[in-house]
């Protein structure tokens, strides 16, 4: 919570046109429109690529209950199958199993939203495509979410800021962030750099899967499940546009 309460706290940025510039870096971003990307993400290597992140993450099985070992002990015949529904447009993704955590420092909780296992590895897939799109454009204070980044960055950053002479630490978070994402928006925001029609139809298709609690089935007209693996991909995009627009 640290890093995402941190990842916009000092952003700021502005657009000129096509191009992202960065009043932080000084650094200008020529932001092109990404073709072609659906065979990337189904391509048998990247498969493979990202049943290996999932494999490492662990984590508890979805609505199918397939576990992470149950998977890998078949995992070949699984790969092969997403590939070819994937190529085939015949893919579709589970509802996400609801669980409820407890939510640190409060009597609330935290609703988890969990895949399958096929389902997160499709995710992966998806994100390890999507990510160097959007990655570079991102500012260079944004922390959370981010490859080789962490809360502990983020602090040495803020640190070093107060040492400069900084005497004000502003602490915001957006209200129930990821059960509230307009999928319409989103899915719009992300066809700014991404015109792969098929892409953007798996997003959304990821989005509205719906959720299953207690064995009943409920739609998904908003927001993005936390525990899926696009969560955090889907967070920058839409929190970067927020902050763009209040510079």
């Amino acid at each position: 919570m640290v890093a995402e309460a941190m990842t916009e706290a000092t952003l700021d940025e502005d657009t000129r046109g096509d191009v992202l510039v960065s009043q932080v870096a000084r650094t200008r971003v020529q932001v092109r429109k990404a073709h072609s990307l659906i065979g990337q993400v189904y391509d048998p290597r990247s498969l493979a690529r990202a049943w290996e992140r999932v494999r490492d993450n662990r984590g508890a099985g979805g609505v199918d209950r397939v576990s992470i070992d149950r998977f890998e002990q078949d995992h070949r015949r699984y790969l092969t199958v997403l590939h070819q529904r994937l190529g085939e447009g015949s893919y579709r993704s589970q509802p996400v199993r609801r669980v409820e955590i407890d939510k640190p420092g409060s009597a609330a909780k935290r609703p988890l939203g969990i895949p399958t296992v096929i389902d997160r590895v499709c995710q992966q897939a998806l994100r390890q495509v999507l990510e160097p799109i959007f990655e570079p454009t991102f500012s260079e204070v944004s922390f959370g979410f981010r490859p080789k980044r962490s809360a502990h960055m983020a602090m040495r950053r803020i640190w070093g800021q107060l040492q400069a002479g900084g005497r004000w630490i502003v602490d915001a978070d957006i209200a129930d962030f990821f059960g509230t994402i307009s999928h319409d928006r989103l899915v719009a925001l992300v066809a700014e750099r991404v015109a792969d029609g098929k892409v953007l139809s798996l997003i959304r298709q990821i989005l509205t899967a719906g959720v299953l609690r207690d064995g009943v089935y409920e739609s998904t007209i908003a927001g993005t499940p936390q525990g899926g693996l696009c969560a955090a991909a889907h967070k920058e995009p839409y929190a970067l546009r927020i902050t763009q627009r209040c510079s």
